[in-house]
């Protein structure tokens, strides 16, 4: 009896796998549109003028590595889908960005994991995936997202590469559902690109006004939308001054990128800076967001948000289940104005 249920065990074992191989085969098919089931190999991923994605993840992560050494822009280009490609403003320099990364900050990489959808209604197919992957640099862990849209049988200019995102690996709660069309980098910043403008920081300005004790000029370092929506700001304003003047004794830069993005209908030039801050009994982080540039109201230009919470340590990622810091990391990102939470 003991060995026909080792036995039975094991047939079950090798039934569960065979019926996942199944599965998995199954998926890839509706989600590339394969007609066949054994579709031909290929080994590119622009196939006669149009965008032909891998059924195995890792192969896309080793083209675009391939394309990379060759310093191929154009055909990274070709990969976004055309919508994308028509609709997002600097995407051919995004993409030169993308491979100066690479380039001279990655030194190895590897696939972490993948999801897809398809979605059916009214004979309309859609089928998307994000495929997730991990770069090692100099500077600790980065994530690198890929999404792309395999099939659209209504929207043919959707397929193809929708968004590119790099970002360190801590970071993911708050990076990670972010889905901009074209690349988006976050840089550590030792990472920072040569030719980016970040100096002076934000904090460095910040901290100036608040030694020199003038709440106005920090109250006017905000956007004009923000003094309009932001609660209780002037008031605000006061509490970070005397929080900045009276805990803490030193801070440093953490993150930095700068991107377009579309805000309120608003085609707007954001700039996002996390920093740390040092107390004498805790650490702190510090977020600041704000708009460089509003091509609809050109005078609308200023700090967003700043928030300011207990920080974890450099590189020490938050617990998956841990909601409430996720909320502190975001808080900045949804809403205006100035927030503080003390340890």
């Amino acid at each position: 009896m003991y060995h026909w249920c080792d036995n039975f065990e094991k047939l079950m074992t090798k039934f569960k796998r065979r019926c996942g191989m199944v599965f998995s085969l199954f998926f890839c098919v509706l989600l590339c549109g394969c007609q066949v089931l054994f579709p031909e190999e290929h080994t590119e991923l622009i196939v006669d003028g149009k965008y032909r994605p891998f059924n195995v993840p890792r192969m896309t992560m080793e083209k675009l590595m391939e394309l990379v050494e060759a310093e191929d822009v154009d055909y990274i280009y070709e990969v976004f889908s055309p919508a994308v490609r028509e609709n997002t403003e600097g995407l051919y320099e995004q993409i030169q960005e993308f491979i100066r990364f690479v380039e001279e900050n990655v030194t190895a990489w590897d696939f972490s994991s993948g999801s897809g959808t398809i979605d059916r209604k009214s004979g309309v197919t859609l089928a998307k995936q994000t495929n997730l992957y991990t770069f090692e640099t100099s500077s600790g862990i980065y994530r690198c997202d890929i999404s792309d849209v395999v099939n659209n049988t209504t929207q043919e200019d959707t397929i193809g590469f929708s968004n590119i995102m790099i970002f360190p690996e801590e970071l993911s709660k708050e990076y990670a559902p972010k889905k901009p069309a074209g690349v988006y980098i976050v840089y550590r910043v030792e990472d920072i690109p040569p030719n980016a403008s970040a100096e002076p920081f934000s904090l460095e300005i910040l901290m100036q006004f608040t030694a020199e004790g003038n709440s106005d000029d920090v109250y006017e370092l905000f956007s004009l939308n923000a003094k309009k929506n932001a609660k209780e700001l002037k008031g605000k304003t006061l509490e970070l001054m005397d929080f900045l003047n009276e805990q803490v004794i030193s801070w440093e830069p953490y993150t930095w990128t700068k991107n377009i993005e579309i805000v309120n209908g608003a085609k707007v030039t954001t700039q996002e800076m996390f920093f740390y801050l040092h107390t004498n009994s805790e650490m702190y982080r510090c977020d600041i967001r704000e708009v460089l540039e509003n091509r609809s109201q050109e005078t609308d230009t200023g700090f967003s948000s700043i928030s300011i919470f207990p920080a974890l340590y450099p590189g020490e990622k938050p617990e998956y289940e841990d909601e409430v810091y996720k909320g502190y990391c975001t808080w900045g990102r949804e809403n205006m104005g100035i927030s503080i939470v003390y340890q």
